[in-house]
This record gives structure tokens, C-alpha cells and sequence, in this order.
């Protein structure tokens, strides 16, 4: 009897995660400014399911950093330690020299679901986007797409109901808060399906901000199209104000073989001149309505899948301001059951004037239990 009850706790308790070894080879224009940093990036998740409605997760990240950006790059242990949730679930264990070991939760919820309803209450990932690049209505928790290493992307410390409606229908409340004054959201969802379209229509307070949006997901004959609206509106000064509209749409198709072509073009009607250095922008907190410092932005992407364990992708960003390009090449190799390698590399360029502001090679080594 005592082995049949710790068997059945068990099934209830599950750990996941992986370990990941990182390497960053950077430069501007010249290999003798060659710098190095190491990341070793831990994940665990904890996931308990004590009955049929309720499942608590609890994931945390370790990483610890070693080489040049952590001593060479101005702020950098402050901006691994950032966490603009309600609660500081991020420390900073060991700071200093070329040393940086941060331990984060990422993830502390508890979900309830039962017939219609699903709610969850604590740190998650609130996930309203539909495009696959820029996400304007990705409210709650941005991620900055160059941070490629985060496969899980931030999450929000909120409370979120949802109620579905059908299989295709469901009606949405979420409200997050953090620790500054104006930094809460409180917005409603309303999602549904038409015209073999998933459409989604939203609505709520966004810090100091009125916001409306919509966004959709289907297809154009055998491509896919997506696109995101948001328009946001201060409301303590709406008559005289600089109302925000960021917008993106996409397109995608798959051709036989293994051939991928996706692309995307990013409206944004703000300006933002203090961060319209590329160079930076990998360590940049964006927002739903600052995604690129640029008025337009364009992405492209080709990737071609080789063989079942050999992948690859080109993918390219480009700005008219300046003629801003990011270019970003990768392979990806999965050498055995969870054992992965990867290279990516980030280069940003401004035509215009001729600058390049930086290259970075990444190579990737990821085992995942």
C-alpha cells in the first residue's frame, strides 16, 4: 500500500528544464576589439497537478555569466537583475569582476480550470500576440526577439480569467501589476472565429494609456497571414495628446522540401530617438508600443530544414531610417536525444553613414531533461 501512494504523488510532481552552455564571440569592425562572454543558463520547471482543476508551476532560470560584457558593458549586472514585477524575484548572487551568477522565478502560478472556466493567479506568460515576429497586442509582457536564448519569454505577475465560449470563442479578463506607481494594466479580450479567421478584439488601461486593438490569424490561399493592431491613447491628457499606433502583419508559406519563407513589416507612429542605436538594442526593454525605435521596420526570413536533425535560417531586419539593418544567420544541429547545437550570429549596420555597430557569434550547446 505505502509504494502505491508514493507512486501515485509522484505522477502528480514532474521536473523539467535544461542546461545550456553559451558562447558570445563580439566586435564592431575590427577583430582586434574581439570580445568573450560565456553564459551557463539553467532551467528548472516544477509543475504539481493535486487534483483534476488545480495545477501549481513553479520555473526558475540560473545563469551565470563569466568574460568581458560583464565587466565591459555598462549596467550590465543591473539589467540581468531587473524584474519589474509586483514582487523582486531576482537575485543577484555573485557580482563582481567578469563574474555574474543571477537567479530568477520567472514562473509562480496556480491554475484553475473546470468546465468553461480557467483562471490563473501569479507569475506567467500572458500571451495575446498572433504575429510571429512584432506584437503589438502583446500587452502584458513584450519580449525582445534578438534575447534568443529565452525560449520562454518574461512573465507578468497578473491575475487572468478567461471563460471560453466554444471551441473557437472565449472571453478574457487579465490585470497586472507591478511595483512602480502607473505600472499595472487591466484589459478584456474578446476572441472568436470567422471567415476561417481567429480574430481577436481588446480594450483596457495600459499604464498611463487608453488602448483598443484587434488581431487576426488565417490564411491568403496556402499562405498564412497574421496581423496586430494596438492604439493607445493618454487619458490624462487625450484632447492635446501624442496618441501611439503600432501595427504589424505577416506573411508565411511553406513550400515543399523543407523551404520556409516568412515576412513582416512594422508600422510604429513613435519615434523613439533616445534608443535608435541598434547596437543596444539587445539590451533594450521594449514595450507594445516602442518594438522597434523606428518609424517603419521590415523582417525577412528564409529557413530550410536539411535533414530531420539539420536546420537553418537567414533572417534580416531593415529600417528606411538610416538604412538600419540587423542580419542574423543561424544553424541549428541536434546531435542525439535532447543534446542540441546551435550558432547564430547578430550583425547591426548602418548604410547611410557606413557604421557597423556590432557583430556577435553565438554558439550554443543545450541538454534538456
Amino acid at each position: 500500500m505505502t509504494s502505491l501512494i508514493a507512486q501515485k504523488k509522484e505522477q502528480n510532481l514532474f521536473l523539467s528544464g535544461y542546461v545550456k552552455n553559451l558562447h558570445e564571440f563580439s566586435f564592431t569592425d575590427n577583430l582586434n576589439q574581439l570580445q568573450w562572454t560565456a553564459l551557463v543558463h539553467n532551467r528548472l520547471n516544477f509543475k504539481y497537478i493535486p487534483s483534476n482543476e488545480i495545477t501549481v508551476r513553479l520555473e526558475l532560470r540560473n545563469r551565470l555569466f563569466y568574460g568581458d560584457n560583464v565587466k565591459n558593458i555598462f549596467g550590465f549586472s543591473e539589467f540581468i537583475a531587473l524584474d519589474r514585477g509586483m514582487v523582486d524575484l531576482s537575485l543577484n548572487v555573485i557580482d563582481g569582476g567578469h563574474t555574474l551568477f543571477n537567479t530568477t522565478i520567472d514562473r509562480a502560478l496556480v491554475n484553475y480550470t473546470k468546465g468553461n472556466w480557467d483562471i490563473t493567479l501569479g507569475r506567467q506568460r500572458v500571451n495575446w500576440g498572433m504575429n510571429l515576429i512584432w506584437n503589438p497586442n502583446d500587452i502584458f509582457n513584450t519580449y525582445n526577439f534578438l534575447d534568443f536564448d529565452y525560449e520562454e519569454r518574461p512573465g507578468s505577475d497578473a491575475v487572468r480569467v478567461q471563460y471560453y465560449l466554444g471551441d473557437f470563442s472565449k472571453i478574457e479578463i487579465t490585470a497586472k501589476k507591478g511595483r512602480n506607481k502607473d505600472d499595472y494594466i487591466v484589459a478584456g479580450m474578446y476572441k472568436f472565429n470567422k471567415w476561417s479567421y481567429d480574430i481577436q478584439l481588446i480594450t483596457g488601461v495600459y499604464q498611463k494609456d487608453w488602448v483598443i486593438g484587434t488581431g487576426w490569424a488565417g490564411n491568403l490561399k496556402n499562405a498564412g497571414f497574421k496581423g496586430e493592431i494596438s492604439y493607445f491613447i493618454p487619458y490624462e491628457e487625450y484632447v492635446s495628446s501624442d496618441n501611439v499606433l503600432s501595427a504589424s502583419v505577416s506573411v508565411d508559406y511553406g513550400f515543399k522540401k523543407g523551404l520556409y519563407i516568412n515576412g513582416s513589416i512594422l508600422y510604429n507612429s513613435t519615434d523613439n530617438e533616445a534608443s535608435n542605436n541598434l547596437g543596444t538594442l539587445v539590451y533594450t526593454n521594449l514595450s507594445a508600443k516602442n518594438l522597434m525605435p523606428y518609424e517603419f521596420s521590415g523582417f525577412l526570413q528564409v529557413a530550410k530544414d536539411f535533414t530531420p536533425i539539420f536546420k537553418g535560417s537567414f533572417s534580416t531586419i531593415y529600417s528606411p531610417t538610416n538604412q538600419s539593418i540587423i542580419v542574423i544567420p543561424s544553424l541549428n544541429y541536434s546531435l542525439a536525444t535532447n543534446w542540441e547545437l546551435n550558432f547564430t550570429g547578430q550583425s547591426f549596420f548602418e548604410l547611410e553613414n557606413y557604421n557597423a555597430l556590432g557583430n556577435s557569434l553565438f554558439m550554443r550547446l543545450r541538454w534538456s531533461f
